[in-house]
């Protein structure tokens, strides 16, 4: 039960963070998971993590569509760079190393962290 609410939560939450800055929902999932799931591969994590992101992701452009809130005509430029660059990455999942990629993760939010400090 504890476990349930837990994960509930932590949906909610990744949920709120996609919608309200357009990241970090996948963050607190790998993060939850990765408490939960001790003995799971971090891979198992990582691709968890992305299949909810796309959801939550369909669900906050929508609202923001539906506000005016940003430019479609904007994100084509990205479409099919994405759908590459994702198809690579799930290729690559599943060659790389686990500690590997727990370091390329950390490091990848420090440099965001710095990033968004800086602006």
């Amino acid at each position: 039960m504890v476990n349930k609410v837990f994960l509930f939560l932590t949906g909610a939450c990744a949920g709120f963070l996609n919608g309200l800055l357009g990241t970090g929902g996948g963050i607190i999932i790998i993060f939850a998971l990765s408490r939960i799931n001790k003995n799971n591969d971090p891979k198992d994590n990582f691709a968890t993590a992305i299949a909810a992101i796309l959801p939550m992701s369909v669900v906050s452009a929508g609202f923001y569509l539906t506000r005016n809130s940003f430019d479609l005509k904007a994100v084509y430029p990205y479409i099919l760079p994405a759908v590459v660059g994702g198809t690579l990455g799930a290729f690559l999942l599943c060659r790389i190393r686990a500690d590997r990629l727990k370091r390329l993760f950390a490091v990848l939010l420090i440099i965001a962290g710095v990033n968004m400090i800086g602006k």
